[in-house]
This record gives C-alpha cells, sequence and structure tokens, in this order.
C-alpha cells in the first residue's frame, strides 16, 4: 500500500495472495492504527460498490535540512534548506535560512523552529558539507565545523531520532534511486562544486562504503588536492576531475559514475574522458552520469537517510 497508495480489499487479497477473512481483520486493524485511512465507495467494473483504502503518508513526517554552499559574486557562504515532508515526500512545510555565519548555537536555533511549528516531527535528517563519525565532525566545509559534537548537542535540545549524513552521500544516492539504477552496481558518485573541494561516494550493492571513521572519499586529502589553497574553478576543476575519474576508475572500477558539477558541462566532461590518455588505457568504461536536479536528488537522499531502517524505506 505504501507504493501502490490506494486500492480495494480484493485487490490487496488478490495481489499478497492473503485470504479476503484475514484482509478485512488487517485492513480494519489498520484503519484504527491510521495506516490506511478509509475513502468512498467506488464502483468497480463487476459487483457492487466496494470502499476504497488510502494509505495515510501523513502518518510520519520528517524534518530534513540541508547545509548548503550558495556563491555570490567573490564570496562563498552557506544556506540551511529546511523542509518538512511526509512519507511519500509532500513538502508540508519549507524554508530557508542563511549560515553566513556558523555557529553550533545557531544551527540548534534553526532546528528549534521547526521543533516548534504545529508538526509532529518522527526524525531529523541532515546533510552536511563534511564527514561525521559518532556524532562528532571530522572534516567539513572550509574546516569550519571541525569538531562539533552535532548529535549530542541535538539531542540536549529534543529526544526526536537524528540522522546526519555527507551531502555527497546523499546526492548520489538520491539520484541513484531517482534514476532507478541497478541496486547490485557499483557506483562512484562525485560532487564537485565550483570553489570548493570534491566529495566522493562509493555506493556498491545498495550500501555505502564508508571506510575508517567514515571518512572514505575525502578528496580535499587526494595528492593532486591537498596542498590547494585557491579556489578551483574552470579548466583547473575540469582537469582534476579527470584526475580523479581516473583514480577511482582503478580502484574502484565502478558501472558508473554519477557526477554533479554544475559549472561544467556534461559534454565537456564527457570530450576530457574521451581524449585523456590515461582513461582511454583503462579497460573499466563505465558510464558517466550527470546530476540534473541537485535539490531533488539531496532530498531523496535524505528521504533515504531517514526511511532505510523502517518498513517505509524508499
Amino acid at each position: 500500500m505504501f507504493k501502490k497508495g490506494s486500492a480495494f480489499k480484493s485487490e490487496i487479497a488478490k495481489e499478497t495472495g492473503i485470504s479476503v477473512v484475514t484482509v478485512n481483520a488487517l485492513v480494519k486493524q489498520l484503519v484504527e492504527e491510521h495506516v490506511l485511512l478509509e475513502g468512498k465507495h467506488v464502483q468497480q467494473s463487476l459487483g457492487r460498490p466496494a470502499i476504497i483504502y488510502h494509505f495515510n503518508y501523513e502518518q510520519q513526517l520528517f524534518l530534513l535540512l540541508s547545509i548548503q554552499e550558495t556563491f555570490t559574486i567573490a564570496q562563498r557562504n552557506l544556506v540551511i534548506v529546511g523542509k518538512i515532508v511526509n512519507l511519500s515526500g509532500k513538502i508540508n512545510y519549507e524554508e530557508e535560512f542563511s549560515f553566513k555565519n556558523p555557529t553550533l548555537k545557531c544551527l540548534l536555533s534553526i532546528i528549534n523552529h521547526f521543533l516548534l511549528l504545529d508538526y509532529r516531527i518522527d526524525k531529523i535528517g541532515i546533510s552536511l558539507p563534511g564527514k561525521i563519525f559518532n556524532g562528532v565532525v571530522l572534516s567539513s566545509w572550509n574546516n569550519l565545523f571541525n569538531q562539533w559534537n552535532l548529535e549530542q548537542a541535538i539531542s540536549e535540545i529534543t529526544s526526536i531520532p537524528v540522522f546526519i549524513q555527507n551531502d555527497a552521500h546523499l546526492l548520489t544516492i538520491g539520484y541513484t534511486i531517482l534514476s532507478a539504477l541497478n541496486k547490485n552496481e557499483t557506483i562512484v558518485g562525485i560532487f564537485y562544486p565550483e570553489n570548493s573541494m570534491p566529495g566522493i561516494t562509493i555506493y556498491s550493492n545498495g550500501s555505502l562504503i564508508e571506510g575508517s571513521k567514515h571518512l572514505a572519499g575525502k578528496a580535499k586529502f587526494l595528492p593532486h588536492l591537498i596542498n590547494t589553497s585557491e579556489p578551483i574553478v574552470g579548466m583547473t576543476l575540469v582537469d582534476s576531475l579527470i584526475k580523479i575519474l581516473a583514480i577511482y576508475n582503478v580502484v574502484i572500477a565502478p558501472d558508473s559514475f554519477v557526477i554533479s558539477a554544475d559549472s561544467v558541462s556534461n559534454d565537456l566532461i564527457i570530450h576530457k574522458v574521451t581524449e585523456s590518455a590515461i582513461l582511454s588505457k583503462q579497460i573499466n568504461k563505465p558510464h558517466l552520469l550527470s546530476i540534473q536536479n541537485f535539490q531533488k536528488s539531496l532530498d531523496t537522499g535524505l528521504r533515504w537517510l531517514v526511511t532505510k531502517n523502517s518498513t517505509y524505506r524508499i
């Protein structure tokens, strides 16, 4: 019902193989628990009108927060995009806050703002431009969040379960869900914003590979980037991306690369891959996929994060 949305009892019995008597009892229980909603009598093609039942997507609500970079003339800043969504991803409320001067106190204040609204939040999902391990941020955007004990700080203002994950990981996983990619494939995701360091995701057989202390894919520690201090733009960014593709194509040998690099056209990336002397010699020839809808992919990744251990995993 979560996937189908609406159905008659007869349809439920037919699709599940459960007897009509058992379905009647189950539906009654699920209606009492507000998992299903009783709809109208609807005339079927055969027989008498029957009641149609609808899955109650409002039974759980999630607060999804993403800390994102914005870029204006010669200045990089952060914003926090917050959304309250139901089980289907329908947005019930959304608001964006400036995070120009990022402090833990400011973040907690923004979280509290959403919690004080007239919504019963079941879980909180947070997308972070950084790496977190055991609740503590180890590496982050411009090192601004390093050593923040996010999980402990949030637990002091709410008992609602909180799930925090790296933005590149969520972006990649969200894209694979939206694109219905084969879960048995190995995917390497590369999130490469202009004027910033890339984030890399390894997603194989439906599982995220995070490595020791969840530091796998922290690309700013790659040999060609570790001593870089100046902003990376234009063809320098493209050249760096090609080097990353060459490294991960050997080490991981993915079926596909999923790339989010808004400042670079997909045609240019494909052209550079084609003319690369190194990539042309490598045996593995992965698909090159481009994320076109950043926010939708990120939101889907956040929904995956808060539902991945539940009955309603997307």
